[in-house]
């Protein structure tokens, strides 16, 4: 009491609302509202308690409903601690009355507002009498255009009550908006539609939510009674069992007279009466009958039991024949789903509802599996019986193959369902496991067979493989090999059974296979995860060893010889002809393989087996492509058809733009090959020895043009006449060259040398960098190395042609020195005084002037190279010529020195330090020329040489000094 009187009394300064129906959610503000929730004593709202709808949420606020309240009034809070409390605000409740479809969380008192004489009215009408809310939401009106007398014989079963059965609206209408224009009807009708959308998206669910208290209290209330009632009806029963206990143990008959039991209780039989107690006789006292003895009573009783029974006999039996037949009928039609389940069974098995059997057989056994009764024994084998029929069936059909993984999963759970013996999912998982592996086998023996029958037609081969052979013959190619049809069929066979394989291994492992279905669980043996990684291996294995017994054998030397046996043995590759072709596209189906696999989680030693064989069958590739390319170039010499094709740095022919082209193509055909596409692929670069196989392989392939040069260069005469012959019968497609006429369409071979020298030096000055720079961009390593070995052999072969050429033209022309030094045997010691120049320095400048124009004609570039050689032979022929005479004469001198100078004048636009230096070591030998008048000569002499061959040393001057030199 001192505690509480110590406390401030509760005081309510707020409410939001301040009014609001019944069942409005009101929040109290005010101070000193309770300690805590059990302190919180009462709270009355209008005079009514509602402390069990509050919540105390703080000292200053608590949340409450209203109820059934009227009027306005205080909001008074009591709390133990302080005691009842004062409001400085008040609560007014307004009236509430909903609709008839209008939810409403509280109960409310509707009597007062329903017509109390509905039911004299001789029409049905509106149930309120202060009238609801229009559903148009329009005014009512108050008079009908129509007497009541005419709507009811327009709708003779209608109402205009919204609450009746049988409403009609036109009726409700003309009875309530018969002034009502169209436009306020069509506002109605929106109207409604509104409220309809509104209940449709808040609904029942809102309701509920916003009334969840009310709705518990009423749960609860209805808990309070459900529990409470049984313990009074028990009582009651209590009560009357022991009130029927005592009557029947005032009323117990005997035991022969059970059939008649009705008639000893209640009458007196045969004329015999009750005995009777006196109202004097003392308790225990020994009652006799008026007359009669028990005796008599008793003989009486067992003559009645007699004849009763043999009335009722013949009624008694056929009434127990009746019952049994009764009771059997029952429990046939009681216990129907058990008897007609085996012929059940077998209807569904035939139609293949599987799970329907599964279903009822499991209620079955649930039911009859433990049970007593012989019938249901007998009956329940029969359906055992052909259970196990079931079993094996589907045990067979699952292991028929090919199925798909959806079908394998289902009758793995129905055998799972059905307690099948085993473990039907890892019998399933092995045996897909070895069908895989025998048709893999099997496509080695097809296609195995018709390589050595040297069939090209497949009777084995997969749909893809089959378009692929078509389309290819269709365009005109040749059939593929039968070692690229088993590659493609065997890809075709891995990915349509491989990811089946893995996917079902995945599912049993993780149960899924029957959870997915809500079936019975799965025992999974965790060490058999193992055994399918090695299982999965075991299929990759198989396929990389199969690929490269056909593509890669040597990579298969290490196996022993009944492993390596059982992979087969194919012919030799390069009798296939161009089999490089079919390369490319192996590796592109090895690889989706690669790919299909990585997305399937398989163990990471199946990944690599496939790894490797893609890496090892990228560098075959590579290395077959380019060895197929580097004998077509080799052969490209059969298609030279010496055609000059003019340009600023000379003439070539077309076989440097065909060379170019053959090795572009091949590149451009490796670069998907050689480039890593799928993540975690490893780069065949990166390997040393495929670096050092790439660097020889490039460089074999750049230097096999060069030796399809040199042997144009120096083929001898019967490759030079197949060559005429060829040239001549292509002669009409072909236009005439430069070189070309009707007699002789080969040039001759010092030109044929001058042709391939220009396409040597096209090749090494522009082709070589240009094919480098496709390697490079390709990611082919180590290719200034490759580079400097192909320029090493075009630099080789370039300086072989050019000796060759320069022998053959300049053998000729410094053979011809000598004999024209001594014609008409000349003598140096004793000549006359010379006139002009001897015959034999203007029949070498012929010459030099001959191989000048051949050399211009064909490549410019060379003349000066070309010409500096012949000058130099003859400027060493001269010199030796010279120290061979032993004696000169005055005019001797003469001689000597004025052919050295006319020689050297006419070529001194290709002289060198050797060719000076030789000239020199000539003069050297000769007298010198003292006389004026000899010296005058000499340069008279000299003019008139250049007068006379102006013409001819013109060609040594006017492209002097627009060539440049190769080197």
């Amino acid at each position: 009491m001192n505690q509480k009187k110590s406390r401030e009394p509760p005081k309510v300064t707020g409410l939001s609302p301040k009014e609001g129906h019944p069942g409005t959610k009101v929040t109290i503000r005010g101070e000193n509202l309770g300690i805590n929730a059990k302190d919180l004593h009462g709270l009355t709202i209008c005079g009514v308690n509602c402390v069990l709808l509050a919540e105390w949420i703080s000292p200053s606020k608590i949340v409450c409903r209203t109820t059934n309240c009227r009027g306005t009034g205080d909001v008074i809070v009591s709390t133990k601690s302080a005691g009842v409390g004062t409001c400085t605000v008040k609560f007014r409740s307004v009236q509430f009355l909903p609709n008839p479809l209008q939810e409403c969380p509280i109960w409310v008192d509707e009597s007062a507002f329903f017509d109390r004489h509905l039911t004299t009215i001789h029409r049905p009408s509106s149930p309120l009498q202060g009238g609801p809310d229009d559903p148009l939401g329009l005014s009512v009106e108050s008079a009908s255009v129509l007497s009541d007398e005419e709507l009811t014989s327009m709708f003779p079963m209608g109402s205009g009550n919204l609450a009746h059965k049988n409403f009609e609206p036109v009726w409700y209408l003309i009875e309530n908006h018969g002034s009502t224009s169209f436009d306020d009807l069509k506002k109605g009708l929106a109207h409604i539609q509104k409220q309809s959308s509104s209940l449709k998206t808040e609904g029942p669910q809102t309701f509920i939510k916003s009334n969840l208290g009310t709705f518990m209290n009423c749960q609860d209330i209805l808990a309070a009674f459900a529990s409470h009632l049984p313990s009074q009806r028990q009582k009651r029963f209590k009560a009357r069992s022991n009130t029927e206990v005592w009557i029947n143990n005032l009323q117990t008959p005997t035991n022969e007279s059970t059939a008649i039991h009705g008639s000893l209780v209640t009458h007196e039989p045969l004329g015999v009466p009750l005995p009777e107690v006196g109202e004097d006789q003392e308790e225990g006292e020994e009652v006799t009958p008026r007359g009669y003895t028990l005796e008599i009573l008793e003989e009486s009783l067992i003559q009645c039991n007699e004849n009763a029974q043999r009335i009722f006999k013949s009624v008694l039996h056929r009434k127990d024949r009746a019952d049994s037949t009764r009771n059997a009928l029952n429990v046939l039609n009681r216990f129907k789903f058990l008897f007609h389940l085996p012929i059940t069974i077998e209807r569904n098995i035939r139609k293949g509802d599987y799970e329907v059997v599964i279903n009822d057989y499991e209620r079955a056994r649930q039911l009859f599996s433990e049970t007593e009764v012989s019938v249901f024994k007998k009956v329940y084998e029969e359906v055992e019986k052909r259970i196990v029929e079931l079993r094996v069936q589907l045990k067979e059909k699952l292991m028929e193959l090919p199925s798909t993984l959806d079908e394998q999963k289902k009758l793995i759970r129905y055998l799972v369902e059905l307690e099948a013996p085993g473990d039907p999912g890892w019998d399933c998982i092995r045996n897909q496991q070895q069908w895989l592996l025998k048709l893999l086998q099997k496509c080695k023996d097809d296609h195995l067979q018709l390589d050595q029958q040297n069939n090209p037609e497949p009777t084995s081969v997969t749909l893809r493989a089959k378009s692929h052979h078509t389309r290819n013959r269709s365009e005109g190619k040749d059939s593929p090999p039968q070692r690229v049809l088993l590659l493609e069929e065997l890809v075709d066979v891995l990915q349509l059974t491989l990811p089946d394989l893995c996917k079902l291994g995945q599912s049993y492992f993780s149960a899924s296979i029957v959870a997915e279905a809500g079936g019975k669980d799965m025992n999974i043996d965790r060490n058999k995860e193992k055994n399918f990684r090695q299982m999965v291996t075991e299929v990759t294995v198989l396929f990389a060893n199969l690929v490269r017994a056909a593509f890669l054998p040597d990579s298969l030397c290490k196996l022993r010889k009944e492993d390596r046996a059982k992979y087969g043995f194919w012919s030799d590759t390069r009798q296939e002809g161009a089999a490089g072709a079919w390369l490319p596209p192996c590796v592109r189906s090895v690889r989706s393989v690669l790919g299909s696999m990585a997305a399937l989680d398989v163990p990471s030693s199946a990944l690599d087996h496939v790894h490797s064989l893609v890496a090892d069958l990228r560098v075959h590739c590579m290395e077959t492509l380019f060895k197929e390319a580097k004998e077509d170039i080799r052969g490209l010499h059969t298609r030279e058809t010496w055609v000059l094709q003019m340009d600023d740095h000379g003439g070539i022919t077309s076989l440097p733009v065909l060379f170019e082209s053959m090795v572009v193509d091949v590149v451009q055909h490796l670069q998907e090959v050689v480039s890593v596409e799928k993540a975690g692929e490893r780069d065949i670069f990166s390997d040393y020895d495929v670096q050092r196989k790439t660097v020889t392989l490039t460089s074999d392939i750049l230097k096999a043009f060069a030796g399809c040069l040199e042997q144009l260069a120096f083929m001898g005469e019967t490759e030079a006449d197949t060559h005429r012959l060829r040239l001549s019968e292509a002669q009409m497609r072909i236009p005439v060259s430069l070189f070309q006429s009707a007699e002789d369409s080969l040039p001759s071979m010092e030109q044929c040398l001058v042709i391939v020298l220009s396409n040597c030096n096209h090749v090494s000055q522009f082709v070589i960098p240009n094919l480098v720079e496709q390697f490079k961009k390709q990611g082919y390593p180590c290719m200034l190395e490759m580079e400097r070995n192909a320029q090493e052999a075009y630099i080789e072969l370039d300086e072989k042609i050019f000796e060759a050429y320069c022998e053959q033209k300049t053998d000729p022309l410094v053979g011809a020195l000598e004999p024209g030094l001594y014609a008409g045997h000349f003598d140096w010691s004793d000549c006359p005084t010379p006139k002009v120049v001897r015959p034999y320095i203007k029949e070498a400048v012929m010459a030099a002037v001959g191989i000048h124009a051949e050399v211009h004609a064909i490549a410019p570039a060379f003349m000066p190279r070309v010409m500096a050689r012949v000058l130099e032979a003859i400027a060493d022929e001269m010199a030796r010529l010279m120290g061979c005479i032993t004696e000169f004469s005055q005019t001797g001198a003469i001689h000597a020195r004025l052919e050295l100078a006319t020689m050297e004048h006419a070529l001194t636009a290709y002289r060198n330090a050797g060719t000076s230096d030789s000239f020199k070591e000539a003069l050297d030998g000769v007298p010198e020329i003292s006389s004026a008048e000899h010296k005058r000569l000499l340069e008279d002499l000299q003019v008139v040489f250049q007068n006379e061959m102006r013409f001819q040393l013109s060609c040594f001057t006017t492209d002097s000094s627009d060539s440049n030199s190769f080197y």
